[in-house]
């Protein structure tokens, strides 16, 4: 008698504890980019436009999963090169064809523009690199094993596979989104069974060379060697972090009217889709203003839960 496979179908499969935490979240996104482009249209456009765009993002991104699933991690691993090379022929090819209005705002050379559409290639590049060092790690695992040694040439591939990535992205002026891909590099080194031999001292490296930039960016003669190596405006963003209220009407202005914000909505906020407080460019690093203003500290509280159970 033929043996009958016994297939799992695809709703029995999805995890539902982080489905439903990511569809809140992506509900509260919507509701908050539309209370920012109410406050900010001439950043953001229309309110409705801004969130249908936002909501097309997510159906694709739901399209998406749905394919990947349908694939094992072998069959993933295999194309990871390719979604690699598309990755950095993408990086490349906005050093050329960049979004010129948004470099002039920017500075950042990292925006394509398709009619209305516009898009990071760096996005595409985040799920590609995160494949692609997930082979790396267990390839070389599978092959080596874990001695200190091997660790240490593990480390170093991962290092050599940001590296092309690192590159681009200075010559594209975007040095936030390097800091998230350092900080991917950061999250698999930790997962990747790399002995706590090299990640303590290591990660004690990173945190004593972070702190020693910080001081040296409160110092004159700090300043001047770093000058080398970073931009006015990232010394400011790094000085409006470490004294938020010292220069309030230039550097620190975004930093401070979003404090404003929040504090305003006081423990219950102000209802929905009250925004008193001017945020400039709310849609984008402050949107979390938004909370605060209309949800108050019980908001944004929740909102900070429902990202720690995810």
């Amino acid at each position: 008698m033929a043996k009958v496979e016994n297939k799992t179908s695809l709703i029995d499969r999805l995890a539902w504890n982080i489905i439903i935490p990511v569809a809140l979240l992506a509900l509260i996104s919507l509701y908050c980019i539309y209370i920012a482009a109410l406050g900010d249209p001439s950043h953001i456009g229309s309110p409705v436009k801004a969130v249908v765009m936002q909501a097309l993002w997510y159906l694709i991104s739901i399209v998406i999963v749905v394919i990947v699933m349908q694939f094992d991690a072998d069959q993933l691993f295999k194309v990871a090169p390719i979604f690699f090379g598309i990755g950095i022929f993408l990086l490349i090819a906005v050093l050329f064809f960049y979004n010129r209005s948004v470099a002039a705002d920017t500075g950042a050379k990292s925006w394509f523009k398709l009619g209305p559409v516009t898009f990071q290639p760096s996005e595409i590049m985040k799920p590609a690199f995160i494949l692609m060092l997930a082979r790396v790690v267990k390839d070389h695992n599978d092959k080596y094993g874990h001695t200190i040694k091997s660790d240490w040439l593990l480390l170093g591939k991962i290092v050599a596979w940001l590296a092309p990535v690192a590159i681009l992205l200075k010559l594209q002026n975007d040095f936030g989104t390097m800091l998230v891909f350092i900080a991917i590099v950061g999250g698999v080194v930790l997962v990747s069974g790399i002995s706590w031999k090299i990640i303590i001292p290591l990660y004690g490296i990173v945190i004593v060379g972070a702190i020693a930039v910080i001081l040296m960016v409160v110092t004159p003669g700090g300043q001047a060697f770093l000058s080398h190596f970073f931009q006015a405006y990232q010394f400011e963003r790094i000085k409006s972090w470490l004294n938020p209220s010292g220069d309030t009407s230039s550097g620190a202005y975004q930093l401070w009217q979003s404090m404003k914000a929040i504090g305003s909505g006081q423990l219950f906020g102000n209802g929905f889709g009250k925004a008193s407080v001017y945020v400039p460019v709310r849609g984008s690093d402050m949107v979390f203003s938004i909370i605060g203003e209309n949800f108050g500290f019980v908001g944004c509280v929740a909102l900070i839960l429902i990202y720690l159970y995810l």
